[in-house]
């Protein structure tokens, strides 16, 4: 049993790996479902924590030359109002209705990609839109824990090239999934029985990046926004399977 077990969470963050090492973003939001087969949500979500921290510094040492200086300043000075705007908005609302909330907007959004609209619209490159899009990301992030849905949507409407996107979200979930575990560390989250099964993970989540950063190199960028929206579909249908429960 214990073996089956340690196999799963390999297994999980090999599979959440590859995507996060061709993509550069969606290693926990794959990761995330096959760990919950075999722990409850709050142990499977430490665990993926401490993977995609060590996930986040491969990438970034592999990815961080790629990334646009002035993207991510945009990003992080927008993230941590909405951080605190989420948090806020927490206090009152039940997270239900926030998911339901960002499930809608990812529908919309689907829906209208599907059908060209979205493909066709490229967001200009204004410094307001770039923070805008960042206080979404926070907001999102801190209030039903899901940051990379609307930078997907960001990324997408922007129409960056493959390498940018990499080079951008390596520093950004870095700097986001630091923040993450040592708030959860300071709180006194993490159990000892905890850490062998994150190992196992991280091994899984070193060879599944290792394939990944390879397949990446063969991802033209029409495959790569179809990748970027098959992403969102799963993240949709996440959130909610988790709003209706």
């Amino acid at each position: 049993m214990a073996f089956g077990i340690y196999a799963v969470v390999t297994l999980g963050w090999f599979a959440g790996g590859v995507v996060g090492g061709a993509t550069g973003m969606g290693s926990v939001m794959v990761a995330m479902p096959i760990l919950m087969t075999v722990f409850p949500a709050g142990d499977a979500v430490l665990i993926s924590c401490l993977c995609a921290l060590f996930g986040n510094i491969h990438l970034i040492m592999v990815y961080h030359k790629l990334a646009n200086a002035k993207d991510v300043r945009e990003l992080i000075l927008g993230c941590i109002p909405g951080s605190l705007l989420g948090t806020l908005v927490l206090k009152f609302a039940p997270v239900q209705m926030l998911e339901l909330m960002v499930c809608a907007m990812l529908v919309c959004f689907i829906v209208m990609r599907c059908r060209s609209s979205a493909s066709a619209c490229r967001l200009s490159e204004s410094s307001a839109i770039g923070i805008g899009a960042g206080v979404v990301s926070g907001f999102v992030h801190s209030s039903v824990a899901l940051s990379g849905a609307p930078l997907g949507i960001y990324a997408l409407l922007r129409q960056w090239e493959p390498d940018r996107v990499r080079g951008n979200f390596s520093i950004f979930f870095f700097l986001a999934s630091l923040g993450t575990v040592g708030s959860q560390v300071l709180a006194g989250l993490y159990r000892t029985e905890l850490f062998p099964l994150a190992l196992a993970g991280i091994i899984g989540c070193a060879a599944g990046q290792y394939a990944g950063i390879h397949i990446g190199r063969y991802i033209d960028r029409q495959l790569f926004q179809r990748v970027i929206v098959m992403f969102l579909v799963l993240t949709t249908a996440v959130l909610l399977i988790r709003a209706l429960e």
